[in-house]
């Protein structure tokens, strides 16, 4: 895995890359020293994973997470306990409050691990075959592969009523049963057809054919309740028109 680390403490970017060089498989491509740094590198590379420090001057940690549009994979390491819920809505893979050790910090990355391979094995479940078709033209994507309980599920795309996130984790809700997996709602977002999968909430997708009512600031999708974001209205308003 490629990673950065962005942090003011010099004794930060030294203990994570020792802790690296214990890690065949964890390279250090940068120390950024403010979220500046870090967003002109990022313009530039692409990484799979950012430490991320949250005291920071002049831009603060976890508004610079907010500014990316395709965040990397995340693990924040901070002496700041009281932003770990903040951090997780933001799906952030793991939280290390500093002092931590090689143990706790092998854990996250493994964590991290875990979560990538998932990805990779999302992208060959979704990839699509070359196409000399115009590129806004949608390709027909029948299923998703996704992991959870130790397990690769094939999902069929027609038995998902809707997808919920919880921190680092998303809840599949099909027909007849629910897969938990390591992920983050936005990876789906990009891999589900736009045109039957649509965005309400920054806790939830939902399949728009499964829709049954919409009342208020709330639709229902087999009698399940599920709350409209005020951000995300639009896009439902774009699929009743």
């Amino acid at each position: 895995m490629k990673c950065i680390t962005v942090d003011d403490e010099p004794l930060a970017h030294k203990i994570i890359k020792n802790y690296c060089d214990n890690l065949s498989f964890v390279t250090i491509e940068n120390e950024c020293h403010s979220a500046f740094e870090a967003i002109n590198y990022l313009h530039e590379h692409q990484v799979d994973l950012i430490f991320l420090d949250i005291n920071m001057p002049k831009l603060k940690g976890l508004d610079f997470l907010r500014t990316l549009q395709n965040p990397p994979l995340v693990i924040i390491t901070t002496a700041y306990q009281e932003y770990a819920m903040e951090g997780y809505e933001l799906n952030v893979i793991d939280y290390l409050l500093k002092p931590f050790s090689f143990e706790r910090f092998l854990k996250a990355i493994q964590k991290a691990q875990d979560h990538k391979k998932l990805l990779d094995l999302s992208e060959i479940g979704t990839s699509k075959p070359p196409s000399t078709k115009a590129k806004t033209q949608e390709t027909s994507i029948e299923r998703i592969f996704v992991k959870g309980d130790k397990k690769i599920h094939q999902v069929q795309l027609d038995d998902i009523l809707y997808l919920e996130s919880l921190g680092s984790y998303v809840k599949i809700h099909l027909e007849n049963e629910m897969i938990t997996t390591l992920d983050r709602l936005t990876n789906f977002e990009k891999t589900l057809p736009p045109t039957q999968f649509l965005r309400i909430h920054k806790s939830f997708i939902i399949a728009v054919k499964k829709i049954q009512t919409i009342e208020g600031n709330r639709l229902k999708i087999a009698e399940t309740s599920i709350p409209i974001g005020n951000v995300y209205k639009h896009n439902l308003t774009k699929i009743i028109k």
